[in-house]
């Protein structure tokens, strides 16, 4: 399976980290997805459900970050925890995936050796946010907008954007 990405970054505005990864199967697709908000941050394993059929699509979300764990539907809208619904063997490819994905992108503001990603945005005089991209990977983003973006050929820009008007952040993790 080959994921496809998107990660946008603002160095104006605070709070502006946004990465997700997603590969499809099917009419479904499976991703992770973070986004950062001044102090805050919320990822989270994402299934849509129908994304390329005739039938209403659904946007499902494990709650505490673990693909095992307990999930919600965000589109539609749904209170209720429900159990994952991702096939066991897409979640072990999802969790390697994310592994990948945040080890070739991301930095968290509270891992261990951060120091050299937070001094090159110092001396670039970039906002550091909860979640980063790590700097060696700044260059590889459009920076012809007011967001910065990097995009892989074949991105489907609808997943994006479903992402941004159903995903609940009711879940933001604080950094320490």
């Amino acid at each position: 399976m080959q994921f496809k990405t998107y990660i946008s970054y603002s160095p104006v505005k605070p709070g502006s980290v946004f990465a997700v990864f997603y590969f499809e199967k099917g009419n479904d697709v499976y991703g992770w997805h973070v986004e950062a908000r001044s102090h805050y941050f919320s990822a989270a394993f994402f299934m849509i459900d129908h994304f390329y059929a005739n039938h209403p699509s659904r946007l499902y979300r494990s709650i505490e970050d673990d693909v095992y764990g307990p999930w919600a539907i965000d589109y539609p809208p749904m209170k209720n925890e429900i159990r994952c619904p991702v096939p066991e063997s897409i979640g072990h490819e999802l969790e390697r995936m994310q592994s990948m994905f945040v080890e070739e992108w991301l930095f968290f503001k509270n891992d261990p050796g951060v120091d050299p990603e937070l001094a090159t945005y110092e001396s670039q005089g970039l906002p550091v946010h909860a979640v980063g991209i790590k700097a060696k990977r700044l260059p590889r983003l459009d920076k012809n907008h007011s967001s910065w973006i990097y995009a892989t050929p074949g991105m489907n820009s609808n997943v994006v954007e479903l992402l941004r008007k159903y995903w609940r952040l009711s879940d933001k993790l604080p950094v320490r």
